[in-house]
């Protein structure tokens, strides 16, 4: 039975496979994550894969396949500069394709949405299959977070791409069901798979590392921790007024971690330093085998997002935190409340609601056992539902099906 599935494996025809991704190939970057996943999955199949990556600060992780284009570097995202950097990628990664001969498929990722038409481009020179993979739907997730005017000009622009983008795919991907559900509405006749960021399985192979839970406190404080981008998006003032109550309720032994770098970093240490929150702690970022050191022992994740809009929104570190056995409180509605309810470890509460907030974060301090109990259950059911690398399976079996392999 194994050498016939050897054989099976061998005749199957390689596929070409070029990857067009907007950000920067680092390996903190969630697009990175994802795309490395599917690339292995893809890699191990036998398929040959090209990923074009813009160049920016960090781009250094390692991949032979790796195809770094010149772009504008953003050290600030201002408008202009996010414009420029997705429009001279655009032409770099459009030019830099064709001297890197025949494909079957073109996969491009969305966001950042202004690269998409390239990737098109890229699809059609080459007689190649164009995937359009997205992980935030443009311009809605401008509009689900009140950065964006419904009726504005930006968003008319964003809207025809992507209403283009829908039209002319031979697959779309989407990372949530909601997103799957959206996509399909605006396009009833696009084939419409959900492939979703899931938990990366490799993320267990990492060791604890002691010296990190004795420089922390994590073993002798209640630490509830936020790991990930200090953005807008997050919505992590949230965070500091459960810190302050904690504060204020003289919870001695309770610790608020924020861990990453960010936009809002600023405005958050100004606001802890004004309110005297002196168990809020900014340690900056950590690599990736730190974090599961950091999950495994803290006493619960924080995971929250900016309002109650973003309802098709899972934020990668949900997956994450589960995946480690880490108890979750988590500021979201939809998709997300359903993954945390059926894992069955933490709380899920809607964004902004304050007391609804720290009536949780109490619940989770005092009867931390009862969820310390849960932990191998949540840890089960994300390795078997919601892996990354069962996620890129699938995608190749699509990328397998809409070539003829």
């Amino acid at each position: 039975m194994s050498l016939s599935r050897e054989n099976t494996a061998e005749q199957r025809k390689k596929i070409r496979v070029l990857i067009q991704m907007g950000d920067p190939y680092r390996i903190e970057n969630p697009c990175t994550k994802r795309m490395s996943t599917i690339y292995s999955e893809l890699k191990k199949n036998g398929h040959d894969v090209r990923i074009l990556a813009p160049v920016g600060i960090g781009s250094d992780f390692s991949c032979s396949d790796v195809i770094h284009c010149r772009t504008v570097i953003m050290r600030k995202k201002t408008t202009l500069l996010r414009f420029l950097n997705s429009a001279v990628f655009a032409f770099t990664s459009f030019v830099k394709a064709f001297s890197l001969g025949k494909f079957d498929i073109v996969i491009t990722t969305s966001p950042p949405p202004l690269i998409n038409i390239s990737g098109w481009l890229m699809a059609v020179f080459k007689h190649a299959r164009l995937v359009y993979d997205v992980r935030d739907i443009w311009p809605d997730v401008a509009w689900e977070m009140g950065s964006m005017d419904r009726k504005g000009l930006y968003s008319r622009i964003f809207e025809m791409l992507r209403d283009f983008m829908l039209s002319h795919s031979d697959l779309v991907t989407a990372v949530s069901k909601g997103k799957a559900e959206k996509l399909r509405e605006y396009a009833p006749g696009a084939d419409v798979v959900e492939i979703p960021n899931g938990f990366d399985e490799n993320f267990l192979n990492n060791s604890e590392n002691m010296e990190i839970v004795r420089r922390y406190e994590l073993d002798t404080k209640f630490s509830c921790v936020y790991v990930g981008n200090l953005g807008k998006a997050q919505g992590l003032m949230q965070l500091l007024q459960i810190a302050e109550r904690a504060k204020n309720a003289q919870l001695r032994d309770v610790q608020f971690l924020l861990f990453g770098s960010g936009l809002e970093e600023k405005e958050l240490k100004t606001r802890a330093e004004d309110r005297c929150l002196d168990n809020v702690i900014f340690p900056g970022s950590l690599p990736n085998s730190d974090i599961y050191t950091i999950l495994k022992h803290a006493g619960l994740s924080f995971v929250p997002l900016v309002n109650k809009n973003l309802k098709d929104s899972v934020p990668t570190k949900l997956y994450e935190a589960l995946g480690a056995g880490c108890p979750v409180l988590l500021a979201a509605s939809g998709d997300s409340v359903d993954i945390l309810e059926e894992c069955r470890l933490g709380r899920a509460v809607m964004p902004n609601d304050e007391e609804a907030l720290w009536e949780a974060f109490q619940d989770m301090y005092f009867n931390r056992r009862e969820y310390e109990a849960g932990k191998k259950y949540a840890e089960r059911v994300i390795l078997e539902k919601y892996s990354r690398q069962k996620a890129a399976e699938l995608l190749r079996i699509e990328l397998e099906r809409i070539t003829g392999c």
